[in-house]
């Protein structure tokens, strides 16, 4: 009997054990549930595309009969312009009326030795409804006009004005391209540097080989042409390598976009992705920007999807131009709309020349200042005049032409002759 008992009494047990043990798994599965729960609202709630206020309504525009004022300064007649860049003509389009739906443009800049210019200026496109990127760099001596009725040049804009500077070149070149940005993200050499590293490097095919030095920046490139793996060190060479170009900034901007382009594959690799953290640290400390941690991973989880072999890049159009002894690149407006409208353009309409304010060469020689006049030399003062002869004997001989008249005193072709002295009187 008591074997019995004590069956019993090790059921009951069992049965108490497997109880606690539901409870518990039950227990557990709702705090996961609940974890994760919580995980995904944080996730649909922080990790989102900058946010972006409507569109305003467009300023009336003047009278018919209003004309432009004429530049402040006196215009120089600049060289004629070939045919092909000569300004397109602008063609009626419908004004926007809405941004579209995920459609980004993120502005990327980087800046020089000192950090006071940013002499690398991106305007990079996302679209997320059909995962295409494309790139438009804006030359570093473009000129945008001053308030004072001059010219300065884009790289100078954000003179080493951290957050408030890369808020007044994102101004500009809304005002330039007719778009906003919706946000910036401004890189030093260190952070560009320390990025490449943290990726282990980037392969990457240099165009040629590449010597300068300057002393005075702490500058010093060094890289022979061909295939190679670029370092944190070798690749900051690259992107800043210009005097050697035939073209210098202007091909600089296409190596620059060439090695981004690498550069991002490498980012979004899956054995870049295990370094999240080491990225965010390096954000934190040598980045500013105005998007948050949760668009940084949005964007991040949109860019996984794109092909970057098809990315476009493009560089504003322009010309080299002296203005008052400084090197200047206006801009083709003509080319600058239709490289806008083709692969940048957030609206859901064609964006109309009239938006875009560009120095165009022929309005850059506007401001080309006139060399100031010489100056006159003082007239030489007049010969003291001699005194008034006085009248001299009429019947005095003369000298021959002595008293020839300065003025023909016979209109009518009469022959002046000299009186005869010999001539006896009747």
């Amino acid at each position: 009997m008591k074997l019995f008992g004590n069956r019993r009494r090790a059921a009951h047990t069992k049965k108490s054990a497997l109880s606690r043990g539901t409870r518990t798994a039950l227990i557990a599965a709702v705090i996961v549930l609940a974890v994760a729960g919580s995980a995904f609202a944080a996730w649909k709630l922080l990790v989102k595309p900058v946010e972006r206020p409507a569109l305003s309504e467009p300023e009336p525009e003047p009278p018919a009969e209003e004309e432009a004022p004429e530049p402040s300064a006196v215009p120089v007649t600049p060289q004629e312009l070939e045919p092909e860049q000569q300004p397109e003509e602008d063609v009626p389009t419908e004004q926007p009326k809405a941004l579209r739906d995920g459609v980004y443009n993120i502005l990327i800049c980087g800046t020089d030795g000192d950090g006071y210019r940013t002499d690398t200026i991106i305007v990079a496109h996302l679209d997320a409804n059909t995962h295409t990127v494309a790139l438009l760099s804006i030359p570093r001596d473009t000129p945008v006009a001053t308030g004072g009725g001059g010219l300065m040049k884009i790289n100078s804009v954000y003179a080493g004005g951290g957050t408030d500077g890369m808020e007044r070149l994102a101004s500009r070149l809304h005002s330039l391209l007719g778009f906003p940005v919706d946000g910036y993200v401004l890189v030093d050499l260190e952070a560009f540097k320390k990025t490449v590293d943290l990726v282990g490097g980037v392969d990457f095919d240099v165009p040629q080989d590449m010597d300068y030095e300057d002393a005075s920046q702490d500058l010093y490139i060094h890289l022979k042409k061909g295939p190679q793996h670029l370092d944190g060190e070798k690749a900051m060479e690259l992107v800043r390598f210009r005097k050697g170009y035939a073209t210098q900034d202007i091909q600089r901007t296409q190596v620059q976009q060439q090695f981004l382009k690498a550069l991002a594959k490498q980012c979004l690799s899956v054995s870049s992705l295990t370094k999240i953290g080491e990225f965010a640290d390096i954000f934190a400390e040598y980045v500013t920007t105005s998007l948050t941690t949760g668009n940084m991973v949005w964007f991040g989880k949109e860019l996984l999807a794109c092909d970057f072999d098809t990315m476009q890049c493009c560089t504003a159009e322009g010309e080299g131009a002296m203005i008052n002894g400084a090197a200047y690149y206006p801009l083709y407006a003509g080319r600058l709309l239709e490289t806008v409208n083709a692969c940048f353009n957030p609206y859901d309409a064609p964006i109309a020349s009239g938006t875009l304010n560009v120095v165009t060469p022929e309005q850059a020689y506007a401001y080309q200042k006139q060399p100031d006049p010489e100056p006159e030399e003082p007239d030489e003062p007049d010969e003291p005049q001699d005194a008034p002869e006085e009248p001299g004997d009429p019947d005095e001989p003369q000298e021959p032409g002595a008293s020839e008249p300065t003025e023909d005193p016979f209109p009518d072709g009469t022959v002046w002759e000299e009186p005869d002295t010999d001539q006896k009187g009747t």
